[in-house]
């Protein structure tokens, strides 16, 4: 793509002004960003892939006597092992950061010196606005990263996914950066942090600023890792500067922000130092966590009765000409749900899902609980086709003991509910 004004035509020339990859930036490439291996063999002599030294060795990690290299020892009769990595040198060009991008290809035979090539890839220009100009190689039609036409010139390109996604593999330790960034808090570390986005929220993110020159990494590596993360330390903003007034630690800020969440959702005061910075976040979390359940337990069950309520005249309707059954052996009584609300009693009591299942609104069955004096056995669905047992359920879903003789009563009064069926 042409330049079309300008700064892309002063960013395009100083492209071509930067430097090659010194020996130094090679050499960390190959010793940090592939893995390394010796191939050994039967008779115990392991070659180094990388220098091509040969000694004696187990199978393992170890270091190469000669390199110093740390690699895995594996027997095999391998010769050849090709490789590649994508990595990152940030550096600063005219006020502009740059952030240049390079893949390392290297093919490692057995007994010989490795000799890797490099090519750059593409290039992040981000003026002091935190605006970013991609100059790279051209994309070719497919969906893998290494989708590029090696072939063409480094050129002003269209952003997308491929830079991105190679902007945050590795980056040589030694940094240079731009006067404003380095005044707005950057210390030689990204922190496992994108390049690119924590360049972009250091120049225009105040928040991110003041979390860099605080130390706060896990809540800047929060901010950073999308957007709707930043929009939310955009919101809780107050209680984050509460809390570290009080003197607390963002360890993990994604389970502080959890807490931060639940105490709102329990229309706790957010400014408290109290509450915002507890002794131990993990206990405070889980705390709340059960707090915040009890009461999506609670709503959810004053939402059931609502529904129930409304449900109570189909309710009738249904069962109405059942309710009022009564049926025992002279030990177990077995009797019908007649609300809406007794099905619900019956689901809590039975921990079973009677209510919040709304088998009251089943319309060719119907429900029945047994009894030995005060006390629930076992709940009972009929068909009322045929007044056969669908099931018989004792607490918790288990088989009831007394399912025999609940089947007996059921069968003995069949009569009984026929007539209320016909009625």
């Amino acid at each position: 793509m042409k330049p079309r004004n300008k700064k892309q035509e002063r960013i395009l020339a100083m492209s071509g002004q930067l430097r090659p990859l010194s020996n130094a930036q090679m050499q960390w490439a190959l010793n940090y960003t592939i893995n390394h291996f010796a191939y050994r063999l039967k008779n115990g002599k392991a070659v180094c892939l990388k220098c091509g030294h040969e000694w004696n060795a187990n199978e393992g990690v170890c270091r190469c006597p000669h390199c110093g290299i740390s690699l895995e020892v594996k027997t095999t009769k391998e010769r050849v092992r090709k490789d590649k990595s994508y990595f990152n040198i940030i550096t600063a060009k005219g006020g502009y950061q740059v952030i240049r991008m390079f893949l390392m290809s290297v093919e490692l035979r057995k007994g010989m010196v490795a000799e890797p090539s490099f090519q750059e890839i593409g290039q992040y220009w981000l003026d002091e606005n935190g605006t970013a100009t991609v100059v790279g190689l051209k994309r070719t039609i497919g969906w893998y990263v290494d989708s590029f036409d090696y072939c063409s010139k480094l050129e002003l390109r269209r952003d997308n996914d491929a830079f991105q996604f190679i902007a945050d593999q590795w980056v040589y330790p030694r940094i240079k950066v731009t006067d404003t960034i380095k005044r707005n808090g950057f210390d030689g570390h990204t922190y496992d942090i994108n390049p690119l986005t924590l360049f972009k929220e250091l120049l225009t993110n105040p928040k991110a600023e003041t979390l860099m020159k605080s130390g706060d990494v896990e809540m800047l590596r929060y901010l950073c890792h999308s957007p709707f993360n930043a929009d939310e330390i955009d919101f809780y903003w107050k209680s984050i500067k509460v809390a570290k007034r009080a003197g607390f630690e963002f360890e993990d800020a994604q389970m502080w922000m959890d807490y931060i969440k639940m105490l709102e959702r329990m229309g706790k005061d957010l400014h408290s130092p109290v509450l915002v910075a507890p002794h131990d976040l993990k206990t405070a979390h889980d705390l709340y966590s059960a707090k915040v359940e009890r009461q999506r337990i609670k709503q959810q069950r004053e939402k059931d009765r609502k529904r129930a309520e409304e449900d109570e005249a189909k309710f009738e309707e249904l069962k109405g000409r059942y309710t009022g059954l009564v049926m025992t052996d002279g030990e177990i009584v077995v009797h019908t749900l007649n609300s809406v609300a007794e099905y619900y009693d019956e689901g809590s009591r039975q921990h079973i899902c009677v209510g919040s299942s709304s088998y009251y609104l089943k319309e060719n069955t119907l429900v029945f609980t047994a009894k030995i004096k005060d006390k629930t056995i076992a709940t009972i669905e009929i068909s009322l086709k045929d007044y056969s047992i669908i099931q018989c359920r004792a607490f918790a879903n288990k088989v009831c003991q007394y399912q025999d003789r609940i089947a007996q009563i059921i069968s003995d009064n069949i009569k009984m509910i026929a007539e209320r069926k016909r009625a």
